[in-house]
């Protein structure tokens, strides 16, 4: 399964739609940020099976970290965008992406990052 992080304008991640961060919003984000690229479809293994599995979305974006050059998956859908399982460094990309779209970062139970 996983755990998931939340950039969100909303008390609760799960009220996110009511509050929403726009596509524009989220589209300008990525377009001003140097490492981060819209990236439509992701691809990964099951490690288990060897299954291969796609996840597609139209304003899913990419940010390989420079440190350790790990993808991370930015998914946007319903006004916020989660990252599955981030790194230490994913965690600090969302909260600078959190202050320019004027929000926060929580995860699934609710605590603040």
């Amino acid at each position: 399964m996983g755990y998931d992080l939340h950039i969100t304008k909303a008390g609760e991640w799960s009220q996110s739609s009511q509050t929403p961060i726009s596509e524009v919003e989220w589209k300008s984000a990525v377009a001003a940020d140097g490492l981060l690229k819209m990236d439509t479809t992701a691809t990964a293994a099951n490690p288990q099976t060897r299954e291969i599995i796609q996840v597609s979305n139209p304003l899913m974006a990419a940010w390989i970290d420079p440190k350790t050059n790990d993808k991370h998956y930015f998914y946007y859908h319903r006004g916020e965008i989660s990252v599955k399982n981030p790194s230490e460094n994913a965690i600090k990309k969302m909260k600078e992406l959190a202050v320019k779209l004027d929000a926060q970062v929580l995860g699934d139970e609710g605590e603040q990052y």
